[in-house]
């Protein structure tokens, strides 16, 4: 068996890998990881701070990257962003924060409004990340599923 490379940078790294796999020079676990490292950059995570009572709302903190339409990924499911809000919160007195700093400086949070309702124990969100990893590298998701399922064979 070979080492897996340390970094995948184009879609035909992937595919490559995948003939290592087919002639039994790499474990398909190890390409399958691999592969849901490509999908979990898709998305940019922050920790949950609250999900509402109607499990429809979630707040986490600022988060410039939500908008109304992306997707956000939440304990494995996938849901669309419906309303997107950017809340002020009172910052941490200095006492608090064990920190002498005479200027106030606003925090700010982000409630993101979803399509359908949330998991109550969520403990982070993934929010669509602008820039995506798939072009970047020259694959898509489709092509990544097709290559999923080739490695399901050899597991």
């Amino acid at each position: 068996m070979r080492n897996m490379p340390k970094v995948i940078g184009t879609g035909k790294d992937v595919y490559n890998l995948l003939g290592m796999v087919q002639a039994g020079k790499l474990e398909a676990a190890e390409l399958r990881e691999a592969i849901g490292g490509i999908e979990e950059v898709k998305y940019i995570f922050v920790p949950v701070i609250a999900i509402s009572e109607d499990k429809r709302y979630i707040t986490a903190n600022y988060l410039a990257e939500a908008a109304k339409g992306a997707k956000v990924l939440c304990e494995g499911k996938e849901y669309t962003i419906k309303s997107v809000e950017h809340i002020a919160v009172e910052p941490m007195t200095a006492a608090e924060t064990e920190e002498e700093t005479t200027e106030a400086k606003e925090e700010k949070q982000t409630v993101i409004g979803v399509n359908a309702d949330l998991e109550v124990t969520a403990e982070k969100v993934g929010v669509e990340n602008p820039v995506n990893i798939l072009d970047t590298i020259g694959i898509t998701q489709a092509e990544l599923d097709s290559i999923k399922g080739v490695l399901a064979k050899y597991e």
